[in-house]
């Protein structure tokens, strides 16, 4: 059974008014300590956190990522925050140029978090491992410790460390086998114009043909006008199965990992969107542990435990009672149990845990 470290976000001594050790940057430090993940730190070491949409103002703040820096420096690693470009091509983060611009307005560059950033799937978001979805940068770190923001899912119904893992880890390939099925294909709108020739960057298509030599970036589907490339959508039950298969090849890729779960601004929805909703629940806390499955499986038990914030998507759906299944409410047609159990049967982890407040 693994264990889970937790410090709650409370502070009942705040009106001593200088408690410093009572900040959720210093209760990270503790819990991060507690779960033993100093001794997953070893050579270089790679901090993986989704750097939010710019729209987005509810992603980890980069004073996290800046503490994380600091702990890992403290213990002679050599630290850098890791990450991997979007689908598409036209929208923001769908390259490492976009993506690090789009890291930069929201307050994220080695001035500010004290290490570099390293885009792991390259400028386009399709260089992989041989034989893997896993991002070639990967293969470069010598540990890695995986922060995330615990959210809602409109597809997957629960983000957290498993995510960051299945579709913060991987290529475009990776991200487009969770989300649709198949190879884009050239319907009769195609007027041969060449857009898409263009901005193909693996010379995959043949006159209205999508070929095998396809990597499911959809900078196609991005510059298409006319509605001429069309893709074909996962279920939901599918797309939940689909991140924890990713997950397992990032996990084998990197042998040692650590996980941070931040259970802050608890979003309906994830970190990709260009907005962001009221939080559903109050915030709660930080956890800690070796264990994907047992972190996120911690989480959720102590968001349904908390109660919703009126106001919010919670009294839209009746789930701010403590108790109730949030994010089962809040996105009906999601199953956010399917990826956990799922990624049990993988071996990443188990569900069963000890949960251990600090």
């Amino acid at each position: 059974m693994a264990r889970v470290y937790f410090a709650s976000s409370r502070v009942k001594n705040f009106r001593d008014w200088w408690v410093p050790e009572q900040s959720l940057l210093r209760k990270m430090e503790r819990v991060f300590f507690a779960a033993g993940l100093d001794k997953i730190v070893d050579g270089t070491v790679g901090i993986k956190v989704h750097l939010g949409e710019p729209g987005d103002v509810h992603y980890l703040r980069p004073a996290y990522v800046s503490k994380m820096v600091e702990i890992i420096r403290s213990l002679g690693g050599e630290a850098m925050v890791v990450e991997t470009s979007g689908l598409g091509w036209t929208p923001g983060r769908t390259s490492a140029s976009k993506h690090l611009e789009s890291a930069r307005r929201n307050g994220f560059c080695e001035e500010t978090i004290g290490a570099p950033i390293v885009m792991i799937d390259g400028d386009m978001g399709i260089d992989c491992l041989e034989g893997s979805v896993g991002a070639r940068g990967l293969g470069k770190l010598d540990s890695m410790i995986v922060m995330s923001h615990s959210t809602g899912h409109i597809q997957a119904g629960y983000g957290g460390a498993l995510k960051n893992l299945g579709l913060g880890c991987v290529t475009k390939a990776g991200k487009y086998r969770v989300h649709f099925e198949g190879l884009p294909r050239i319907n009769d709108k195609c007027d041969l114009c060449g857009e898409c020739l263009r901005v193909c960057p693996v010379d995959a298509i043949q006159g209205n043909v999508i070929t095998e030599r396809c990597v499911g970036c959809i900078a196609c589907v991005d510059v298409c006008g006319k509605g001429a490339v069309e893709i074909r959508e996962v279920p939901s039950d599918k797309l939940s199965r689909m991140i924890a298969e990713n997950a397992s090849e990032v996990v084998e890729a990197v042998e040692k990992i650590g996980y941070i779960n931040l259970i802050v601004d608890v979003l309906p929805h994830c970190d990709c969107h260009p907005h962001s909703d009221i939080p559903v629940t109050p915030d709660i806390g930080v956890l800690a542990s070796t264990d994907p499955v047992a972190i996120d499986r911690a989480s959720i038990d102590l968001i349904n435990k908390s109660p919703g914030i009126p106001t919010s998507e919670a009294e839209e759906v009746g789930a701010l009672s403590s108790g109730t299944d949030k994010f089962a409410l809040i996105n009906p047609q999601t199953n956010w149990r399917l990826q956990l159990e799922t990624a049990e049967k993988l071996g990443i982890g188990r569900q069963d845990y000890e949960f251990i407040e600090i």
